[in-house]
């Protein structure tokens, strides 16, 4: 299962990661002039290196509360095996997640500019 939602997210991440950052910076900046276009074409090629390490590494670390049904008190019943497989899903879209929030967070907003979709709970 953390195979499959490795690949998901280095996939439709990498992607949702690159258009939202783009929607970011176009509402933020306006209109980019070609070195801003350059810039961004590098740092979206990074983006297709970086993601997908972040999400196998992600789902690496996941496996670890897959791992805890191996313990006697668990190996006996089924339902902690349900719960250890919701954490090991919860733990394998963690990295991607956190990658996608600190690209719109720390490298594309400007110090006054809020995006509109920006959730208010979170500082921008």
């Amino acid at each position: 299962m953390s195979v499959i939602i490795s690949i998901v997210c280095a996939t439709f991440g990498t992607f949702l990661d690159i258009h939202l950052v783009a929607r970011a910076q176009i509402y933020c900046a306006g209109n980019l002039d070609a070195g801003a276009k350059f810039a961004n074409a590098v740092w979206s090629l990074s983006r297709v290196v970086f993601f997908p390490i972040v999400s196998v590494l992600s789902a690496f670390a996941a496996q670890s509360f897959h791992l805890l049904a191996w313990l006697p008190w668990a190996a006996r019943r089924s339902w902690p095996i349900v719960i250890l497989l919701v954490l090991t899903a919860t733990g394998s879209f963690a990295g991607p997640v956190a990658m996608i929030v600190y690209d719109l967070a720390a490298e594309d907003t400007p110090g006054d500019c809020v995006l509109p979709w920006w959730p208010s709970w979170l500082s921008s």
